[in-house]
């Protein structure tokens, strides 16, 4: 699967904003960013890495826009998304470039699907 460019807006009352590329590795959502000044891009922070394990994922959801798309991250916990920047508690709202929105929707797929099959496999357990 491809990376994934995003960006996540509206931070620290819209004066920050995240920027980053996230990739499918196994078991695991990599997302490497870095946050950036959102008015006039004077700061950036050192670029990050966070990976998430699909297994605190509750479902994503692809939404597509006129100019971009968002793909909506929901996680089963506060916990779930460890360090990786956002304003809600269990939810990270990815904001794609229309040009990637066919990478974000594959994405989305693909990983609603290995989720449901986690799903029926517990619940066959």
């Amino acid at each position: 699967m491809r990376t994934l460019p995003f960006s996540i807006e509206n931070l620290n009352g819209g004066f920050m904003k995240v920027e980053g590329i996230l990739r499918v590795e196994g078991e695991y959502l990599v997302f490497e960013f870095q946050k950036k000044d959102a008015v006039v891009e004077a700061y950036q922070s050192e670029l990050r890495t966070e990976k998430i394990p699909l297994s605190e994922l509750d479902m994503l959801e692809f939404k597509k826009g006129w100019f971009s798309g968002k793909l909506i991250l929901h996680g089963k916990n506060a916990r779930s998304f460890g360090e990786l920047p956002g304003k809600d508690l269990t939810e990270r709202i990815l904001k794609v470039k229309n040009k990637h929105k066919n990478v974000a929707s594959s994405i989305s797929s693909n990983l609603n699907l290995k989720l449901s099959e986690q799903k029926l496999n517990e619940l066959e357990d």
